[in-house]
């Protein structure tokens, strides 16, 4: 889904994906019915498994959430050169990417950056799960309205906050990254 082989509204096939992992179908069933759980895939009786189709009315619900976890990792994360230096790493990737794939594994490279130290496990998981399935509006909004510096500029002042150890200006701007969207 992330290399945007897949598309919402495709079908996935257990047997292909087995015999392209080489292992049977069995542990592919458990893992597609786990991801069914987390509202990533869902189940079409006598067809299988079925990346969703977009619906623009889960829009307004699923990036408020989405904002308001990294924002709650955010708190519990602390920011030191290390974390800084890999965020400008992934900032420089996402300012150089040229392909609309490119552009959203950069975005999410670079707020999965901004959370990756934090420890609430189950925050991260559920984020986790979350962007997976933003990923499919992030790819069509991009093929819809192309590339938005918007991020560019936000991701930077995100760094610049986090620098100067304002954590609740940069969480503010994170909101409005992410909230950006719905404004379109």
């Amino acid at each position: 889904m992330a290399e945007g082989s897949l598309s919402a509204g495709d079908f996935l096939s257990l047997a292909q994906i087995a015999r392209d992992l080489g292992i049977s179908v069995t542990p592919i069933r458990e893992a597609l019915t786990q991801l069914e759980q987390a509202q990533i895939v869902c189940s079409v009786p006598n067809r299988g498994f079925q990346i969703p189709t977009l619906n623009s009315r889960e829009i307004p619900q699923l990036y408020p959430i989405v904002a308001a976890l990294e924002g709650l990792a955010m708190e519990q994360t602390a920011y030191g050169s290390v974390i800084l230096h890999q965020l400008r790493e992934k900032q420089k990737a996402f300012v150089q990417s040229r392909t609309p794939i490119e552009r959203i594994q950069s975005d999410m490279n670079f707020h999965d950056a901004l959370t990756q130290y934090c420890g609430n496990d189950t925050v991260l998981q559920i984020l986790d799960d979350l962007k997976v399935r933003i990923f499919f509006y992030e790819l069509d909004f991009m093929r819809k309205n192309g590339f938005d510096t918007t991020s560019e500029a936000q991701h930077e002042a995100i760094i610049a906050h986090l620098e100067q150890q304002e954590i609740d200006k940069a969480i503010a701007v994170v909101k409005e990254n992410w909230l950006q969207i719905l404004n379109t």
